[in-house]
This record gives structure tokens, sequence and C-alpha cells, in this order.
């Protein structure tokens, strides 16, 4: 059998964690969670983590990649509780465009709230490390998730165009939050504009 690393494909492990890996990788993202609220991308280290966790970093590398991996797993778990929310309270409105809208505003609000973990995850929603990409692999991903929660059984044309379009969006708006400063109302509202007209025709 020839082997792939030598021909330079790239080969994916995936580890499989006992409960007490488990609780203790748990621990990590909920440290790293709140170094980042406190400094940012640059305030999460994996030496940090391990400090503040008591343990070794060797230990800390062996269930992470890397901060950009650890970060990204933050950044998935950030879009399921979302999504829970969206599920427990779904936004009003009469329209798609105005769930969507609604929506879109609960998370700027969300992301205003915290800019130090909003940066630092956006940092680790561009990173190049495979780890990070598997962890999390796109921003079109979560707003798909979204869009299915709230457009229920609304049947919306052309939809795997608008939610690209929709995430870059809302890509754009969390950047001007976390890095330039915007209020998260006014970057809501450029989203709701966006999904009324990308949605405005469904009804």
């Amino acid at each position: 059998m020839k082997d792939p690393a030598a021909q330079g494909e790239t080969v994916t492990v995936t580890r499989r964690f006992n409960q007490a890996q488990a609780e203790k990788r748990a621990e990590a993202r909920r440290v790293a969670t709140e170094l980042a609220s406190e400094g940012g991308y640059d305030g999460v280290t994996m030496t940090a983590v391990a400090d503040r966790i008591g343990v070794s970093r060797a230990t800390i590398y062996r269930y992470f990649a890397s901060r950009d991996h650890l970060l990204a797993e933050i950044m998935a778990e950030w879009t399921r509780r979302i999504n829970d929310d969206l599920q427990r309270n779904p936004p009003g409105g009469a329209t798609p465009a105005d769930r969507v809208g609604e929506a879109f505003e609960r998370i700027m609000e969300m992301s205003g709230g915290n800019r130090g973990l909003t940066s630092a995850m956006l940092f680790a929603a561009t990173s190049s490390d495979p780890a990070a990409k598997e962890a999390f692999p796109s921003w079109s991903g979560p707003v798909e998730v979204y869009l299915k929660t709230l457009l229920g059984d609304d049947s919306v044309p052309n939809l795997e165009e608008i939610v690209p379009v929709l995430s870059h969006v809302l890509f754009s708006a969390l950047i001007a939050v976390a890095h330039r400063g915007q209020e998260p109302r006014e970057a809501g509202n450029v989203l709701k504009t966006a999904a009324r007209l990308l949605l405005g025709r469904v009804s």
C-alpha cells in the first residue's frame, strides 16, 4: 500500500475521547471563552489556557491542534446556541424577511455584548489551520442552519444563492462590530435591509 503522505495527500485523523477527556476539552473551551472575553484573540494562548486549567501545555495540544482550532470549536458551539435560541424563542414578523432580520439583530446584540470573544472567533474562522477549518468549515453553514429554522415550511426560490450572500453580509457586519466599533443596532439595520432585499418577495 502506498503511503498517502509520500504522495502529498492530506490525511484526516479522527480521535475519540473518553468522558474525562471530553470534560477537559469542554473546560478548555470555557476557559478560552473567558480569556477571549478579557483580551480578545491575543488573550487566548495555549499556555494561558493550560495555566488556568492547571494542566501542562502539552496536554492542551493533545486535545486541540492550535489556538485557532480551539476557538473554531467555540464558534461552532456559538452557532448551535444561537440556533437553539431561535427555536425556543422564534423571532416575530409576518414575513420571512422580518423574521430573518430580527434574528440577525439578536446576533449583532450578542456580538456587541462581547466584542473580545467575537473578534477572537472571527480570527479563528478565517484561519488556514486544517483543524480549525474542519471544526468551522464555512460561514454559509451557520446561516443555512439559521434560515432552515427561521423559514420553516416557507419555500424560498434560489435559497442556495441567497445563503452565501447573506453569509458574507453577516460576516462583514460582525467585523464592523468587533473590529471597528460599529454599534450593533446600526449593523443590525444593514442586515435587516439585506434580508428584505433578498427575501422581500417571499410571503
